[in-house]
């Protein structure tokens, strides 16, 4: 059996979510099999809704790269989630960077496993239609880690 990489996804900010779905796809298009396991705000990247809605928090984030000199406690400040939203995805245009629906979409075409997690899904209310076409049905975390044990040379990351 070749490698599997199993990636946790428990965080729904776009800089948390961005790098899991690198990693992911990557991973795959190197012949790795690759399954995603979405628990808690985590499910917001396989919501239909929620997908669009992902923002980066500069909360508690002081190693995020600002255009100016930013005190910590002004990112606290109303607006100040939306301006590093943008600032985020102005980035990632600038350097030809996808999008978070275009990586999810190339995670799919690539046959990665998206796991929601059913326990989460029971705790915030959200149905099997909430969630996006080409995950696979909600498990829970046993279903997952037995995807991970299963392989000779298993990879775990958490986000």
């Amino acid at each position: 059996m070749a490698t599997r990489v199993g990636i946790i996804v428990l965080s729904g900010t776009l800089d948390k979510v961005l790098p899991a779905f690198i990693l992911s796809t990557t991973a795959a298009a190197m012949g790795m099999e690759v399954g995603m396991f979405f628990s808690f705000y985590g499910l917001n990247a396989i919501h239909k809704e929620k997908l669009k809605q992902l923002k980066v928090s500069p909360v508690g984030n002081p190693a995020m790269p600002m255009p100016f000199p930013v005190p910590q406690i002004v990112t606290i400040l109303p607006g100040m989630m939306d301006f590093s939203t943008n600032m985020m995805k102005k980035m990632m245009e600038k350097h030809n960077m996808p999008s978070i629906e275009k990586l999810v979409q190339d995670a799919i075409d690539l046959d990665v496993k998206l796991y929601p997690c059913q326990t989460a899904m029971t705790l915030f209310g959200y149905k099997e239609e909430d969630l996006i076409e080409g995950v696979e049905k909600p498990a829970g975390a046993a279903t997952f880690l037995n995807f991970i044990n299963s392989a000779d040379k298993p990879i775990v990351m958490n986000f």
